[in-house]
């Protein structure tokens, strides 16, 4: 084929990936997170004589659950493909993402199970730690896509997948298998593998297999960066990932805002202070969502950081990683108020 047809075939193919329906397929766990927001005393022997009561909120989450539903709130399109347990909890997450306009037909209900559940005890004055809670003893997606989630990737523009490092048996081909067929529909990609739950060797890229080659988008936080390259700094963590397949690496630096770097560029983007700061629950996945809707939009690195970082400052003033995530609308009134 000559250079010409190819780049008139490529053309034609981003034609047809822009007319579909679904702009996010998400792939992950979910789960609800109990935060805990108080202000109890630090010495043991009055911590064990303590009872006042404290700010308590249940919330669906997971690792991609508040991502797919801050997605949803700035307007995108975004289908579920997971499991959840057929318990109270996993009917709350289900009710709460279908309120949130996330289309769940590709979540499966698996009988006998518990969910998992998140418990942030922040009662001395950590915004995000400590944390515990119990694991989902339900399987975290299919191995395999069921003819339904295979429909959705059809009709879907881009693959997003939080929390992969979280499960070893999905490590390697179950998921590298799902990113396959993704762009084989032409789809984009984009992973946050976050971080192992148990013992994992170093560095954690031996996990992933082929699955980088799949990758568009890969999104971690700075331990994350340099536990899964081994590399000694943050800028050499992104050279080494964008060696490996991606063309974005995103590193969330919390405070101090996010690294992101592509084969042309790589630029620092401060964190945008708010006042009020309840939590930092949910920010990271919440600055995943607002990178995807930039690259969604066609918008340039630049951009696409200051409104990824405007949504994830923004869902820092209330409880968990949704309770005050911003619309469309809110996100650019509040970058229009800083410039």
């Amino acid at each position: 084929m000559t250079t010409w047809k190819k780049q008139e075939a490529q053309s034609s193919e981003k034609k047809l990936v822009s007319k579909r329906k679904i702009d996010v397929l998400a792939l992950g766990t979910l789960n609800v997170d109990i935060i805990i927001i108080g202000d109890a005393p630090r010495n043991i022997k009055r911590l064990n004589q303590w009872v006042s009561p404290s700010q308590v909120e249940i919330t669906p989450a997971g690792s991609v659950g508040y991502t797919a539903v801050d997605m949803a709130r700035l307007g995108l399109k975004v289908s579920l493909f997971s499991s959840l347990a057929q318990d109270a909890l996993g009917g709350l997450i289900l009710a709460n993402m279908k309120n949130e306009g996330v289309d769940t037909q590709a979540v499966f209900m698996e009988k006998g199970a518990a969910s998992g559940i998140g418990i942030y005890m922040l009662l001395f004055g950590n915004r995000k730690r400590p944390l515990t809670g119990r694991l989902a003893t339900h399987a975290p997606w299919p191995k395999k896509l069921t003819p339904l989630a295979e429909k959705k990737l059809e009709d879907a523009k881009m693959l997003h997948c939080g929390g992969y490092l979280h499960y070893p048996d999905r490590w390697g081909e179950p998921t590298e298998e799902i990113f396959k067929q993704a762009k084989l529909h032409g789809l984009s990609t984009s992973l946050d593998p976050q971080f192992p739950f148990g013992p994992a060797e170093k560095p954690w890229i031996k996990h992933f297999g082929n699955l980088l080659k799949y990758v568009d988008i890969i999104f971690t936080d700075e331990l994350e960066a340099k536990a899964i390259t081994g590399a000694a700094n943050l800028e050499n963590a992104a050279q080494r990932l964008l060696f490996e397949g991606p063309e974005m690496v995103v590193v969330k630096q919390g405070a101090h805002g996010a690294l992101l770097a592509s084969r042309e560029e790589t630029i620092h983007q401060p964190a945008m202070k708010v006042a009020g700061i309840t939590d930092s629950i949910g920010a990271g996945d919440a600055f995943d969502a607002g990178v995807i809707y930039g690259v969604l939009k066609g918008l340039g690195l630049k951009d696409t950081a200051q409104f990824a970082s405007a949504v994830a400052a923004l869902t820092l003033k209330g409880m968990g990683g949704t309770q005050t995530a911003p619309s469309l609308q809110q996100a650019r009134a509040f970058l229009k108020r800083l410039k």
